[in-house]
């Protein structure tokens, strides 16, 4: 059932059909979202319904005799708790059933996903399978990406669109850079460091080519949360030296590329245009942020609209006419959240991203085997990409996003304990430091 989870979670990570290169190359995974992730069976999608199925086997076979994160645990059934809450809520006050079903079902069914994968998967060695799935998701749509990028829009045949892959790319490619180089600092063995030399490069230039400026935050965001997880060590001291070397070269790059549109500069660009100077979309972020905070001041700050409204439009300038969902499913996920569930909905909810950081960064510090301090490390990095992601483009309405959330909080629900760094894992035997392997 294991390797069924994995599989699985494979596919929602490689679907195709939502990237730009599959309307002009083969893509062998864009049948993904019409089987799996559509053509809802009795209003249950055919991958939740799988996922509800494994766990029943799984809890009938005694799953979780295996103590888990009692806290974690608790923080979970509370969002499942606020989820349903608000969804009766929203209907009772009025809002759209069917509506309602698409602001509450990938929230909800994240939880379902966390306890099917928490159920499957117990140790670090169960884990690292989903973490080499998801790297292997990254390189096959960087590899599309790249070559469509290179065969098509650079030839001229095919007009940009802007991206190239799809918004979801970004927490394949942030997360997979980010663990690739933890890989070489935890496990510097040749192999691991020619692996991360031939994939970080191709992340990178799909990242460059796909044009998401949020990728480049995420990217940014889940490596210094890197550097701050790792103890003082002489990889440590490296990176510290190897940063002040490079200094200099950053801040000359800022100083000749800041305002600067030239792709080479699109790093800068994306946090310039996220912070100083505002292009048009971030303009019409903002005006849907202040749609939300009106939201929220309309209908309540403890309750919120509940599922099955919109949210307060304050300017039709930059509708989104063509997405039927937009007035339901701002790209703001962290003030959506608020504005639909009100303040006790989104600590309800929200409450899990904080709760899995900790845990994560118990293990990362405290575990006595290596590759559990690499899967700790990996978490905390997949949490910062989630909650980008949140943020900035959508997330609770990405199935990438929300899965590989669900994975992330499975792992803080079985890892403290299986490593021994939590109270409840007293009296489980410590495990004792094994040799690390050519590939985590």
């Amino acid at each position: 059932m294991r390797r069924l989870v994995q599989i699985l979670l494979f596919l929602v990570w490689v679907d195709e059909s939502r990237s730009v290169y599959a309307l002009h190359l083969y893509a062998p995974f864009d049948w993904v979202r019409p089987w799996l992730l559509e053509k809802p069976i009795a209003s249950v999608r055919p991958l939740d319904l799988a996922f509800l199925v494994l766990l029943a086997v799984s809890v009938a076979r005694g799953a979780f005799k295996v103590r888990t994160v009692a806290p974690m645990k608790r923080t979970l059934l509370g969002a499942l708790g606020a989820t349903l809450f608000a969804l009766g809520y929203g209907l009772a006050t009025g809002g759209v059933g069917r509506f309602a079903g698409w602001q509450a079902y990938l929230p909800a069914s994240t939880i379902l996903a966390a306890f099917t994968v928490a159920a499957t998967h117990r140790t670090a060695e169960h884990f690292r399978g989903l973490f080499k799935a998801l790297t292997a998701a990254g390189v096959l749509h960087a590899v599309w990406c790249v070559v469509f990028h290179l065969a098509y829009i650079k030839t001229g045949r095919v007009l940009s669109e802007g991206y190239e892959g799809s918004h979801d790319d970004t927490i394949l490619w942030a997360s997979s850079i980010a663990m690739l180089v933890l890989l070489s600092i935890q496990y510097p063995t040749v192999r691991n460091r020619a692996l991360s030399a031939v994939l970080i490069p191709l992340f990178l230039a799909a990242i460059q080519f796909n044009n998401r400026r949020l990728a480049w935050v995420s990217l940014i965001g889940a490596l210094l949360t890197l550097y701050a997880l790792l103890p003082a060590s002489k990889a440590k001291r490296r990176l510290r030296r190897a940063f002040v070397v490079a200094m200099p070269v950053v801040l000359l790059y800022v100083a000749i590329g800041w305002g600067r549109p030239e792709g080479i500069f699109r790093p800068l660009r994306a946090f310039q245009t996220v912070s100083t100077e505002q292009d048009a979309s971030t303009k019409a972020r903002n005006m849907e942020n202040l749609g939300l905070i009106a939201t929220i001041s309309r209908h309540g700050f403890w309750l919120g609209s509940g599922w099955g409204h919109k949210y307060v439009e304050v300017s039709s300038r930059y509708q989104i006419y063509f997405f039927e969902l937009w007035p339901y499913v701002p790209h703001n996920s962290v003030l959506g959240l608020f504005a639909y569930t009100g303040y006790l909905g989104f600590m309800g909810y929200w409450m899990m991203f904080p709760m899995a950081a900790f845990f994560h960064a118990r293990v990362a510090r405290n575990a006595v085997r290596p590759l559990d301090a690499y899967m700790g490390s990996a978490g905390v990095m997949q949490i910062v990409a989630c909650a980008n992601q949140w943020y900035g483009d959508m997330g609770s309405f990405s199935p990438v996003t929300m899965y590989t959330l669900a994975t992330t909080v499975a792992l803080a629900l079985r890892l403290p304990v299986a490593s021994g760094v939590w109270p409840e894992g007293a009296g489980v035997p410590r495990p004792r430091p094994a040799p690390p392997p050519a590939v985590a």
